[in-house]
């Protein structure tokens, strides 16, 4: 049996460890805050209008996050907070052809090529980002021109590309086939701020 001192040391150890423990989470995760910089009220439009049919909507919901470090890049949203100027057309949107559903969102992850944070200042710089979008269910590589620029705290973040609605499993009803673009252009808008947390 252990006597009251042996008892007292082995809970000093305990607690000491307990203590280390703490302050090298708590560290960890100061750094990890200070090396991320992330939004939650991003900006994504698109445009699928026709000579027939003008379509855009405005989704400024969106999340994103990007590692300072190592320029990994990711953006989440949801595709039923996209906003159309006409009610009838947001619900043949995400009904009929998104089928929000059963794919209620959309990804993209990958990595800003040669990223250094260093190098983002107030004039713009244009990089190349390569990562996976997934829309509708479908995921599909993607390389993107992307201009950063910063002011303050704030690294801006911009884009504008190409998505076809068929690499995407997204099927338009015949009738409607010459009223929807078959080149969504896709724009983003992004405000990214340091990680508070």
């Amino acid at each position: 049996m252990m006597n009251k001192t042996e008892h007292k040391n082995i809970y000093s150890q305990f607690l000491f460890f307990v203590l280390l423990i703490g302050m090298i989470m708590t560290g960890t995760e100061g750094l990890q805050a200070q090396s991320k910089y992330r939004t939650k009220g991003g900006v994504v439009n698109f445009n699928a209008s026709t000579p027939l049919q003008d379509i855009e909507a405005v989704n400024e919901g969106v999340n994103a996050i990007m590692e300072a470090e190592t320029g990994r890049f990711a953006v989440v949203m949801l595709i039923k907070d996209f906003e159309f100027p006409r009610k009838l057309m947001q619900e043949h949107f995400n009904e009929n052809y998104m089928e929000t559903e059963t794919y209620p969102k959309s990804t993209f992850s990958g990595v800003i090529e040669d990223f250094d944070l260093d190098s983002v200042g107030s004039n713009e710089i244009k990089k190349t980002v390569k990562g996976e979008l997934t829309i509708h269910g479908v995921k599909r590589s993607r390389s993107e021109e992307i201009t950063l620029r910063k002011k303050g705290n704030t690294i801006h973040l911009e884009s504008s590309f190409i998505v076809r609605p068929e690499e995407h499993d997204i099927e338009v009803p015949k009738i409607v086939f010459a009223k929807i673009a078959q080149e969504v252009e896709v724009t983003i808008d992004l405000q990214l701020l340091p990680d508070s947390k």
